[in-house]
């Protein structure tokens, strides 16, 4: 039996362009949100804690915090107050709610919207809040939440004054829309 080379040439090559064809075209592998994520808010004289900034980091280690650093345009006064809600599970609802005064406590809640709260979780210490100079600062520990561990996590902010009418509220990035997602902690 003899083959004739040009037809295994012709059959190889038809062989090739069959696998590139379905290499090419399955889909593509989802990518990671990144580890940082900064998002910028306009300023807005008529709020009255206007928010300027959002920032979320993801932890570095899985033992250590998760940070959202809110920047506003003023120094923190008291009667002033920051709300942050985070999307655990990319579902583009609340999972937690962490609320809190100027120069006062805070109050971590399980979330199921941004008007309804659930189980209060302040002792589990999943979440801290500080606010100094023209800074917010949110440590998040989710390895403290439980099993599953979410890998990623957006959040909603929100920040008011007490004696302020509502229409002086400030949200970043958009009244009750949650930013694009972070990398909650580096992947073991």
């Amino acid at each position: 039996m003899t083959v004739r080379p040009y037809a295994a040439a012709a059959a190889a090559g038809t062989a090739l362009v069959t696998l590139l064809s379905t290499v090419l075209t399955a889909a593509p592998a989802q990518a990671l949100p990144p580890t940082t994520r900064t998002v910028k808010d306009a300023t807005e004289p008529d709020k009255a804690y206007d928010i300027t900034q959002v920032t979320l980091r993801s932890a570095p280690k899985p033992n250590r915090p998760a940070v959202v650093i809110v920047k506003h345009a003023r120094g923190v006064k008291a009667g002033d107050a920051v709300e942050v809600w985070f999307d655990l599970d990319g579902d583009k609802v609340p999972d937690l709610h962490v609320s809190g005064d100027a120069f006062s406590e805070f109050t971590v809640r399980k979330a199921k919207s941004f008007t309804k709260d659930g189980k209060d979780i302040s002792n589990k210490d999943v979440a801290r809040l500080a606010m100094a100079g023209s800074t917010s600062k949110i440590r998040l520990f989710l390895g403290r939440l439980g099993q599953p561990t979410p890998t990623a996590f957006a959040v909603a902010v929100k920040s008011s004054t007490f004696d302020m009418p509502d229409s002086t509220d400030d949200w970043a990035p958009a009244t009750k829309k949650f930013t694009k997602p972070v990398l909650a902690a580096p992947l073991t």
